[in-house]
């Protein structure tokens, strides 16, 4: 995690410099989100397809670079934490529910933006790196234990975590003239969430994911 927070502030300030460039502005903002799984085969996850989202948290930069007075580039780099609950019965111990919790660098390389009177509607790709993942067990005294397998490593044969996701971001923006502003967005991967290589067929469960954040754009000198 210390190198992922190097590069985050890294890029942060390379972001910073470019933003003094005309027609560049740069931003800063935090807020919450909430992930879903969508797909047919989320019972393999979790029992009967259950699912309960948990409040989670995203802190990130952005940089809009506008091509004209209605329309640009929106450029921006997360981090976020995702959690939820899903139920698990692992033939030891009764149905239990369990925490799913990951965290990922969320990309947003090049999202076409308009511009209107403070409004920002904008859509584009989506790319995640997953950093870690967890989900909880119990061992056969019914304990409670942090499992951190499901992430997953190159020698692992199935259910361990994709490092990686891609799919599409939308979302609405409202810049207040002080440079204050409020937004939300979705995010939906495309890319299955468990990775099952050769040993099993590929289990379609995909990311979801809405975000509402609070930020600051800076002005330009």
């Amino acid at each position: 995690m210390k190198n992922t927070y190097t590069i985050f502030f890294m890029l942060f300030f390379i972001l910073k410099i470019s933003a003094q460039q005309e027609g560049l502005t740069f931003g800063i903002s935090g807020g919450l989100n909430s992930a879903y799984l969508t797909g047919k085969n989320i019972d393999n996850l979790s029992n009967d397809g259950y699912q309960k989202s948990t409040i989670g948290q995203t802190i990130g930069i952005t940089l809009d670079n506008k091509t004209s007075k209605y329309f640009g580039l929106k450029h921006e780099l997360f981090y976020s934490r995702r959690f939820m609950t899903i139920k698990i019965n692992d033939g030891i111990n009764p149905e239990f529910t369990s925490k799913f919790k990951r965290q990922y660098i969320d990309i947003f390389p090049a999202s076409p933006c308009f511009y209107y009177k403070g409004f920002q509607v904008y859509a584009g790709p989506y790319l995640g790196v997953l950093l870690n993942a967890s989900v909880q067990h119990k061992d056969t005294n019914g304990n409670t234990y942090t499992d951190k397998s499901i992430y997953g490593t190159g020698e692992a044969p199935s259910n361990y975590s994709q490092k990686m996701d891609a799919g599409f971001v939308a979302g609405l923006n409202y810049e207040l003239p002080n440079g204050i502003n409020i937004g939300g967005r979705f995010i939906r991967g495309f890319v299955p969430l468990i990775e099952n290589a050769n040993t099993k067929q590929q289990w379609k469960i995909y990311n979801e994911s809405f975000f509402v954040t609070i930020g600051y754009t800076f002005s330009n000198p």
